[in-house]
């Protein structure tokens, strides 16, 4: 658990949407820790490499695998944001997950 966590609710009041849960130097149970504040407080599950260049020599980009279920999830939100501001959704059928 990080210190900051204490401010997400605030953050939460001002309009935060998601945390990265999934991230290179996060270990299993802290991932677990971040989805369950996500849970808590209804923000999107995010994850990355947060890449700024190369670790031991090799590029941290595309180390950190995202499951898909927090992709969809982020794809209903921003269907949802555009229906509720007004915007006509074509369709809504979602692809396949990446095999």
């Amino acid at each position: 658990m990080n210190r900051i966590d204490e401010l997400i609710p605030s953050l939460v009041e001002a309009g935060l949407d998601g945390i990265e849960c999934f991230h290179t130097k996060h270990t299993p149970s802290l991932a677990k820790h971040y989805q369950e504040v996500a849970k808590a407080h209804g923000l999107l599950v995010t994850g990355g490499s947060d890449c700024h260049g190369m670790s031991k020599g090799k590029p941290l980009l595309g180390s950190v695998k995202l499951p898909y279920e927090y992709v969809e999830r982020m794809k209903d939100r921003v269907i949802q944001r555009a229906v509720d501001s007004g915007f006509k959704i074509a369709s809504t059928t979602r692809p396949e997950p990446p095999g």
